[in-house]
């Protein structure tokens, strides 16, 4: 196809994913950092990234099967009959399911730990536990995001 808008949206939609994608793994990363950090309480680095709010970034991948539905619209659907976009999709679902489950709640949870004052008990454990989820379940949306990925380039049956 030889379409410019097709290319415009194509070239969002990968931004999206890479944008939205990225910023769940940096979360995982920051994740591991507190895990890491003798006194998580006290780096700059996380309390920055975890300040109070939204990440926007990460939201970025809601963009991405409307902007692919977009593609297949204007290309007349004629990838629709095929089941490569439907197991990206698939792969798409989950991971949003486990961002929406686990790593965007426990964004909110560290936030609110950083609020709070240190002294209550098990606050550091519960920081680490919130800290371990996210880690995992960010590296496994990465994973999700690399087989979206291959299946949208390989583009297999």
């Amino acid at each position: 196809m030889n379409d410019p808008v097709y290319d415009v949206v194509m070239a969002i939609h990968v931004l999206a994913g890479i944008v939205g994608f990225g910023a769940l793994g940096s979360t995982g990363a920051y994740a591991a950092a507190i895990r890491r950090a003798a006194d998580p309480i006290s780096s700059a680095a996380i309390r920055r990234y975890f300040t109070p709010g939204r990440n926007w970034a990460a939201r970025a991948i809601m963009l991405v099967p409307i902007l692919g539905g977009v593609m297949l619209a204007l290309n007349r659907g004629d990838d629709a009959r095929s089941a490569w976009p439907w197991i990206g999709l698939a792969l798409w679902a989950l991971a949003v399911a486990l961002a929406s489950a686990v790593i965007w709640p426990g964004e909110r949870l560290v936030q609110a730990a950083f609020a709070a004052p240190e002294g209550t008990d098990g606050f550091r454990q519960e920081l680490t536990a919130t800290a371990a989820r996210i880690e995992r379940a960010a590296a496994l949306t990465s994973l999700l995001f690399v087989a979206a990925f291959v299946v949208m380039i390989w583009q297999p049956v």
